[in-house]
């Protein structure tokens, strides 16, 4: 569901090329290097310092996914159905779901990739796109980076198009295909139990709604 992604994310702790650098692209690579930082630390499996480098890599990566965009974007119709603790839940499960995967990706990474940034275009004052191409001994995969900004100074990610398909309408697809079949609380289920799988741990603000309580019926008055 949400591997695709993550493979991006990881291929950009590689070496980066800087063709037509402006501030979005500045800010990416800037990222990376922030990441790459962290990483650069060795630490063992399930000791506090992993914990420690874990939370610092969260703080450079959240800022950058507006997963409460990407939430709305990628359930659409499905979206203004939902109550707001619904829509709490899914966003609080989707970044943390996002998050271990990149997790898995960077730990075990064990190749070597390099980027080149192609292009970027500015779409306004306040949009642009960048185009990459990531380059292993394998394959080459172009990417382009749809972002926005506020203040021209931190910029978060809208979409990323891999290879011509956009992450947004690959999570959507999937999406409806679960909600059509088992609902949304089923969506929650298989996201919350794949996070789990990953050795993360289920926010508290994505736990299930509390069931509504039921009123007993009215007792019966014994014949006289």
């Amino acid at each position: 569901m949400i591997r695709t992604l993550c493979a991006t994310m990881a291929l950009t702790l590689a070496g980066l090329g800087v063709a037509h650098a402006g501030p979005p692209t500045e800010f990416l690579e800037a990222q990376v290097r922030a990441v790459r930082d962290v990483l650069a630390v060795p630490v063992k499996a399930g000791t506090p310092e992993e914990a420690a480098s874990n939370d610092k890599l969260k703080a450079i990566i959240n800022p950058v996914m507006k997963f409460e965009d990407l939430s709305e974007r990628a359930l659409r119709k499905h979206w203004p159905t939902l109550s707001a603790p619904q829509k709490a839940r899914f966003v609080a499960l989707f970044r943390e779901l996002v998050f271990h995967n990149y997790l898995k990706q960077v730990r075990s990474a064990n190749e070597d990739y390099t980027i080149v940034y192609e292009d970027e275009e500015a779409k306004g004052r306040k949009a642009a796109s960048v185009t990459a191409i990531a380059k292993t001994r394998k394959a080459e995969i172009e990417l382009v980076f749809h972002l926005t900004t506020e203040n021209g100074k931190v910029w978060v990610a809208e979409d990323i198009v891999i290879d011509e398909v956009s992450l947004v309408e690959n999570y959507r697809e999937q999406f409806n295909k679960i909600i059509a079949k088992d609902g949304f609380e089923a969506l929650l289920k298989k996201m919350a139990d794949k996070l789990v799988d990953l050795g993360g741990k289920v926010p508290a603000e994505a736990a299930a709604e509390p069931a509504a309580p039921t009123t007993p019926p009215p007792a019966m008055k014994k014949a006289p």
